[in-house]
């Protein structure tokens, strides 16, 4: 299931002071190793938010407490058979969380920029990019076409050690033959994207 909490500009920083009240010391410790108060905010409010898809689904027992396979992926070391993944932007927290292995990710829309576009697409995904349409249009499709790679990219667990430009995410809904699907949610208001592959 996909939790999302758009809100944090309405936050008071408080919530990092109040936080450390009940954190177990290992995020603590995460959230005060960032430099910035909004990044601590960040992970503060993304561990809340998996406590509450926890609490929601009724499998909360206990705080969860992280592992990390060989590859970096983190894992729910005392919620075995559950799977979660976490990603943020400035204005946005999202969390899924299920009993399948996920990916999620969610970026404020970007301005377009052809270097990055060369450095992430391949050559039919930077067509698609460039279809007709002024930059606000390109830099919407490149936002999609990020999150997707970054979803794939954070199911397979292998982050950005794989080029992007390999995982094919062209089609909306993913590519079922290589083994996942992803879904593409556009927050107009906001202007942000998120998407989920599975």
């Amino acid at each position: 299931m996909l939790y999302l909490f758009r809100e944090i500009d309405h936050l008071s920083d408080d919530i990092v002071e109040t936080c450390q009240s009940f954190l177990p010391g290992w995020r603590l410790n995460q959230m005060m190793s960032f430099r910035y108060s909004a990044d601590r905010k960040l992970c503060a409010v993304a561990y809340l938010l998996l406590i509450y898809a926890l609490k929601n689904e009724n499998h909360f027992r206990e705080l969860p407490e992280f592992g990390y396979q060989a590859n970096g992926k983190p894992f729910l070391k005392n919620y075995p058979g559950l799977h979660f993944n976490l990603a943020h932007c400035h204005s946005a927290i999202a969390c899924v969380l299920g009993e399948e292995e996920a990916g999620v990710d969610i970026e404020d829309v970007l301005e377009y920029d052809d270097d990055l576009a060369r450095a992430v697409c391949n050559p039919e995904e930077y067509t698609w990019v460039n279809l007709p349409g002024d930059r606000s249009i390109k830099g919407n499709r490149l936002t999609e076409l990020w999150t997707r790679k970054e979803s794939v990219l954070k199911w397979m667990g292998s982050g950005l050690s794989k080029d992007p430009r390999e995982i094919g995410c062209l089609a909306p809904t993913g590519i079922p033959d290589l083994g996942f699907q992803t879904h593409t949610l556009s927050f107009e208001k906001e202007r942000i994207i998120l998407s989920i592959c599975k």
